[in-house]
């Protein structure tokens, strides 16, 4: 095994090297990733009796649980394009992938914490298990949203366009949670307020997004749907998979547009972070 040593001086000194060393790291990633999510995979559910259910769990509860409160009138949600039951099933399957993303690359890193003090692991195959990850997981809850959406199939506009669209919704979702969470993975391996503080932050940006509920359109509530970025993304994904269209294709572009160079920064914050961190864990 290759022994490196972690140095405290900038990588941009020799720009040269740091390219050369990101681009081996980034040749040898993908093949390495497919290999750690497997092991992966065969880990997380070797002892567990109701294995993929779990992956299920979240977004059937969240379902059945507001769709109760709203058949009951506990709650009063206003009208909705599709049946209630589609619109808050699409929603949180859609704010699930945002959730993994976000959470995965403190995740991947923190739980190779070992090996990443110990040998010449490329992070970035670590990272983009966690990507793969995050898309096998939707690819298991797809299993119950497809039936759901073929169920109600008279009462909506599955418009071939429209679903052609739904993957870069997904997609647009999967890297602007990716981007912020990359953006604190550095701070999070040193300190374990930030996960903490994480897990707050998404349970509380879930009601702040129109997943359960209609896009405001008025007040105050209208203005926190246009300051955050996730609510275009999910509300233009759900619309292309249940009602063929969109309001929120601008703002869809915008985020879209804004999430790109952030995801870059993020990426090079964490690579010319990587010596120190290494340093302090180890």
């Amino acid at each position: 095994m290759e022994e490196v040593i972690y140095s405290a001086e900038s990588q941009l000194r020799s720009p040269a090297r740091f390219v050369a060393d990101t681009w081996a790291d980034l040749r040898v990633s993908p093949g390495l990733a497919w290999r750690l999510f497997l092991h992966s995979l065969r880990a997380n559910y070797r002892r567990s009796w109701l294995g993929y259910f779990w992956l299920l769990a979240p977004p059937l509860a969240t379902t059945v649980i507001w769709v109760s409160l709203n058949s009951a009138r506990v709650l009063k949600v206003g009208p909705t394009e599709t049946p209630y039951t589609v619109y808050v099933l699409t929603g949180t399957m859609l704010w699930q992938v945002f959730a993994d993303a976000i959470n995965s690359p403190l995740q991947q890193l923190s739980n190779a914490r070992a090996i990443l003090t110990k040998s010449r692991v490329p992070h970035e195959a670590l990272l983009l298990a966690g990507l793969i990850e995050v898309l096998f997981n939707l690819a298991v809850r797809l299993l119950v949203l497809l039936p759901v959406l073929l169920w109600f199939r008279s009462e909506l506009n599955l418009t071939p366009t429209a679903l052609a669209l739904a993957p870069f919704g997904v997609a647009a979702l999967l890297l602007l949670g990716f981007a912020l969470g990359l953006m604190l993975t550095p701070f999070g391996l040193l300190y374990q307020d930030v996960p903490r503080g994480l897990a707050l932050a998404v349970g509380f940006w879930f009601f702040l997004t129109p997943v359960i509920y209609p896009w405001p359109s008025s007040g105050r509530a209208a203005l926190l749907a246009k300051l955050n970025p996730v609510a275009p993304l999910l509300e233009a994904t759900r619309g292309w998979l249940t009602t063929g269209g969109t309001t929120a294709a601008r703002e869809f572009v915008l985020v879209l547009a804004l999430t790109l160079p952030v995801l870059l920064a993020a990426w090079l914050l964490q690579r010319l972070a990587r010596p120190h961190v290494i340093a302090r864990l180890g």
